[in-house]
């Protein structure tokens, strides 16, 4: 950043502000099939993710000096590894759990089922050798036919929590490695 000459710690605080809105811009895209369906996660939620990560990312412009380089870098790497985690569990739940009905692959009519079987679809299931898609289309969309209420309430809990997780987090880490390119900048 040397070459900027006087400009180098404005060219890093707007790489740095740059960084942090592209990931906020994550909490407003339209949905794809890593993402919870709406139905799990309202938008008005990852929006409110990303309100709150907006909020740390001040503390971070405001504090981030005072709390050092070596602090800073712990948090950056704590919520890195936080974030991954969110990711994956994001991906395997939202990948794993979607069902559609009536349209198949069409992302509106996208659906989180459960890891659960009722006794009735574990049967059917057995009997007629039909996979768990199938039984949902048999259920024409009702959920509660095929999957137990409490596994239905464990896979959107677990959709919920790692997308907040990945909307925040990930925020929140590329600002705070940004607030560390700065102070390293500076010192």
């Amino acid at each position: 950043m040397n070459d900027y000459g006087v400009f180098a710690n404005l060219a890093t605080v707007a790489a740095s502000l740059a960084s942090a809105a592209a990931a906020v811009r994550l909490a407003f895209m339209k949905r794809s099939k890593w993402q919870p369906p709406e139905e799990a996660v309202p938008a008005a939620v990852s929006r409110f993710a990303a309100l709150l990560a907006m909020v740390v990312i001040a503390l971070l412009y405001v504090f981030g000096r005072k709390v050092g380089q070596i602090a800073l870098a712990t948090i950056t790497i704590t919520l890195f590894v936080i974030a991954v985690a969110c990711l994956i569990i994001a991906l395997r739940t939202n990948v794993k759990y979607s069902f559609y009905y009536p349209k198949r692959n069409h992302e509106p009519d996208r659906k989180l089922g459960g890891d659960v079987l009722t006794d009735e679809a574990a049967r059917i299931r057995k009997q007629k050798s039909l996979s768990e898609q199938q039984l949902f289309e048999d259920a024409q969309g009702d959920k509660d036919l095929v999957w137990t209420k409490a596994s239905q309430a464990s896979v959107m809990t677990r959709s919920t929590l790692s997308f907040i997780g990945l909307v925040g987090l990930g925020t929140c880490t590329l600002a705070a490695a940004a607030m560390l390119v700065v102070i390293s900048m500076a010192e």
